[in-house]
């Protein structure tokens, strides 16, 4: 590309004023007062579509690119051929502003928001790593408790991150419903860790009908959140409460 346009080379061929002019079309993004003799404001996003040869990147556009944003999302063809979408890959994509969003979610959602959030991918994280021992030595290899986070993770994957947008409701997901989606998984995997240490079969866990209805959670109207929510934690007490009395 540089011997094209007569340049110096810079890394792997490209310009050496790769970076800067990257820069100069991301710094665009941001809140700015429009010219005119009214006073008005307005705010421009940038996004950015970074497509390397083979996936790679490693490659300069992309690593120039990614030291520039401070928000990246990771399109995964792995996720797309097993039809999840969005195919954003949850353990490469992250985003620089959650300190800074944290006290607007604590405002506007829930204290405790960022905190779930956190606990969610660190079971993610956790899968991660549990997958490479279960395709090395086997699902039996694994512990109760370990057992167990693989399917708090797939609940997370299939219930949480997983959206249809031609369906009617899920195609936008209001951040109540979010937050009390991830309250509903989180406080399954809470209660059956509990449940574990009272000698309680874990197959008799993962097949609580209850599991069906925080499935089904992510399709109700905004205005039957909150009474729904409700009712799947109590029948989630009551089948978790069942089987310790069953043990007893």
């Amino acid at each position: 590309m540089s011997g094209r346009l007569e340049e110096m080379p810079g890394e792997e061929g490209y310009p050496a004023y790769l970076g800067s002019r990257l820069a100069g079309f991301y710094e665009r993004a941001g809140r700015v007062i429009a010219a005119g003799q009214d006073k008005r404001e307005g705010a421009l996003s940038v996004i950015g579509a970074v497509s390397p040869p083979g996936g790679d990147l490693s490659e300069p556009v992309s690593q120039a690119t990614l030291r520039i944003v401070k928000v990246f999302w990771g399109l995964d063809s792995a996720l797309a051929y097993r039809r999840h979408f969005p195919a954003v890959n949850w353990l490469t994509s992250y985003s620089l502003y959650l300190d800074a969003m944290e006290n607007w979610y604590k405002d506007n959602v829930a204290d405790d928001w960022t905190e779930l959030c956190g606990r969610m991918m660190s079971l993610l994280n956790d899968e991660a790593e549990l997958d490479e021992i279960v395709k090395l030595v086997g699902m039996d290899a694994l512990s109760r408790s370990d057992r167990m986070k693989l399917e708090t993770a797939r609940s997370i994957r299939e219930d949480y991150l997983h959206q249809d947008a031609y369906h009617e409701v899920d195609t936008y997901s209001a951040l109540e419903r979010q937050y009390c989606v991830m309250k509903l998984i989180l406080a399954y995997y809470d209660m059956s860790a509990k449940a574990l240490d009272k000698s309680i079969h874990i197959n008799k866990l993962i097949l609580l009908p209850v599991r069906e209805r925080i499935g089904r959670f992510k399709y109700i109207e905004e205005n039957r959140v909150k009474p729904e929510y409700e009712a799947i934690f109590m029948q989630l007490q009551k089948e978790i409460s069942d089987l310790e009395k069953e043990v007893e």
